[in-house]
C-alpha cells in the first residue's frame, strides 16, 4: 500500500509544457538552429543537460541556450497556471496522510512561482531537483533520491507523471506511475507502452479515482 506520493510538475500539475516548448523554440532559433515545437515539446520533461543536445551543438552554444531559455520562459511564466485538480489532488493527499513529494527539473525562481499557485507551501514534505543529483530525468536519480529522503521503499511510493520520461525514471527506480495526458506530447498508448500502470486525462480525474489507493 502506497504511504508516500511523488509528483512531478510541469504538464503533471501546472500547464507549462507548451510555455516551455515555446521558450526553448525562440531560445533555439536565437543561435540559428531552428527546430520544430512538435519535436521539441515530445523532449520536454528531460533535464536541460539532455535535451539541449538534441538540438544545437557545442558546448558553449547549449550553455547560452539554457540561458536564453531561462530568460524566455521568464517572461511567460505568468501564463502557466495549475492544471484541473491539481491544487485538489495535493490538498487531499496531504490531509489523508500521505507523504507528498515533488519532483522537477524547474530553476529556482520557477519553482517558487509554482509552489504559490499550487498553494504548496507547508504542505508537502519536501522537493527534489534535477540539480540535487547526478544525473537528470529519464535517469533514475531524482526518483531515487526521493525514496532516500522520505525513507520510502519503492513498493511503498507510487508517482504522477505526463511524460515517457517521468515513467521511464520512475520504473527504473521501482517506483509505479500513474500517467496523466495533460501534458499533450503523448497518449494513452505510448505511456503505458513506456510503464506506466494506469493513465488519466488529468490530476482531477485522477482525484475522483480511488488513486493512490
Amino acid at each position: 500500500m502506497a504511504k508516500v506520493v511523488v509528483l512531478d510538475i510541469d504538464g503533471t500539475l501546472m500547464d507549462t509544457n507548451y510555455l516551455h516548448t515555446e521558450a526553448w523554440a525562440r531560445a533555439f532559433e536565437q543561435l540559428d538552429s531552428r527546430a520544430p515545437r512538435v519535436d521539441i515539446h515530445k523532449q520536454i520533461g528531460k533535464g536541460s543537460d539532455k535535451l539541449v543536445p538534441l538540438f544545437v551543438e557545442g558546448e558553449d552554444t547549449q550553455q547560452k541556450a539554457n540561458e536564453l531559455h531561462g530568460e524566455i520562459y521568464m517572461e511567460m511564466q505568468g501564463h502557466g497556471f495549475p492544471l484541473p485538480g491539481a491544487k485538489e489532488l495535493i490538498a487531499s493527499l496531504v490531509e489523508r496522510g500521505y507523504d507528498v513529494w515533488f519532483v522537477t527539473s524547474a530553476k529556482p525562481e520557477e519553482l517558487e512561482h509554482h509552489m504559490e499557485l499550487l498553494e504548496a507551501e507547508g504542505k508537502i514534505s519536501g522537493v527534489i531537483n534535477s540539480s540535487d543529483v547526478e544525473e537528470s530525468k529519464p535517469a533514475p536519480d531524482i526518483f531515487e533520491e526521493a525514496l532516500r529522503r522520505a525513507g520510502s521503499s519503492p513498493e511503498e511510493t507510487v508517482s504522477v507523471g505526463d511524460s515517457i520520461w517521468d515513467v521511464e525514471a520512475a520504473s527504473k527506480a521501482g517506483v509505479r506511475t500513474i500517467a496523466v495526458l495533460s501534458g499533450g506530447a503523448f497518449d494513452e498508448e505510448d505511456l503505458r507502452e513506456a510503464g506506466a500502470v494506469e493513465v488519466y486525462e488529468n490530476c482531477a480525474a485522477l482525484l475522483e479515482s480511488s488513486f493512490p489507493e
